[in-house]
């Protein structure tokens, strides 16, 4: 988090109240803390019914509404697909197609029940809800929110590549962002200025595996059960950081040629797609998707 404020005190209440709010709702909305909101809804008998807080409720209905908008590549409800791959990676062993199978079978949005209360339910067994392409996004822009509050418009949160940036630094045109090359040693792809919007950037750079000569991103694809082998780099930028980070999630797993159909109706206002053939690290392509 960085703050320009009028004295230091200004701008150490404004990170405090925004740290507070990540912490917060990482207990909300965490796959990796067993004791989280989302982790004991998942662990939820089939079809008994649990109740949603605001923040929970507001990201699966965004996640509803992102499903919509990619055409089903956009998939919270992949969780029991993601944590087999996840498995996977770690092991280096490759999923059998029973695994796969029996774990799309647990991957339905229309097997996720709402009543109007705000509550939940799972209509089938081991349903398992991933927020990771859309909960880093919500938490920055409640963050953003709360600072904003406290008085400071010059800021900016940066939560591992999910960014929001308020007003521009002084004698600035923008807060300098980086979008950086498909590759670790890649030289970086473009130098943007950026002021009150949202920027995002999902990619395999860090996170794959290669098992017998192929290379396996932690993409997964709803619609095969398997991952993304195309190596990529995906940079959206929206109003909102959770628009920012499902929609380069989306991009990511849908691909330049379908992206570019979709984009039209997406709230993106501009998006970076750098991606590479499966069996030809070499071709690379650069595809830059803008309403303007």
């Amino acid at each position: 988090m960085v703050v320009y404020a009028e004295s230091e005190s200004k701008a150490k209440m404004a990170i405090d109240v925004g740290m507070a709010e990540v912490e917060r709702l990482t207990l909300v909305l965490s796959n990796y803390d067993s004791a989280s909101e989302v982790s004991r809804v998942c662990a939820a008998p089939v079809r008994q019914w649990s109740p949603l807080s605001h923040d929970l409720a507001t990201v699966l209905q965004q996640s509803r509404r992102w499903h919509e908008l990619s055409g089903g590549c956009f998939d919270i409800t992949v969780g029991p697909l993601t944590k087999l791959w996840r498995t996977g990676r770690k092991s280096k062993r490759l999923p059998s197609l029973f695994e796969i199978e029996n774990a799309k079978k647990s991957c339905d949005w229309k097997s996720v029940a709402f009543d109007s209360e705000s509550n939940i339910s799972f209509l089938k067994p081991d349903m398992l809800l991933d927020l990771s392409g859309i909960a880093v996004g919500y938490i920055v822009d409640m963050a953003f929110e709360k600072m904003v509050g406290c008085g400071s418009t010059i800021l900016l949160v940066n939560a591992g590549g999910d960014i929001r940036v308020g007003d521009a630094p002084p004698d600035s045109e923008g807060w300098r962002v980086i979008v950086a090359g498909l590759g670790k040693t890649s030289p970086p792809l473009a130098m943007l200025r950026l002021k009150n919007c949202a920027i995002t950037t999902s990619g395999d750079l860090n996170q794959y595996v290669e098992i017998d000569g192929h290379r396996y991103s932690h993409f997964v694809d709803p619609h095969s059960g398997e991952p993304i082998e195309r190596r990529q780099s995906v940079t959206a930028i929206a109003n909102k950081t959770l628009d920012a980070d499902a929609g380069a999630t989306a991009l990511a797993v849908l691909g330049m040629e379908r992206a570019s159909e979709l984009f039209k109706d997406m709230p993106l206002t501009e998006a970076i797609m750098v991606e590479s053939a499966a069996n030809n690290a070499a071709t690379i392509r650069v595809r830059r998707l803008s309403k303007e």
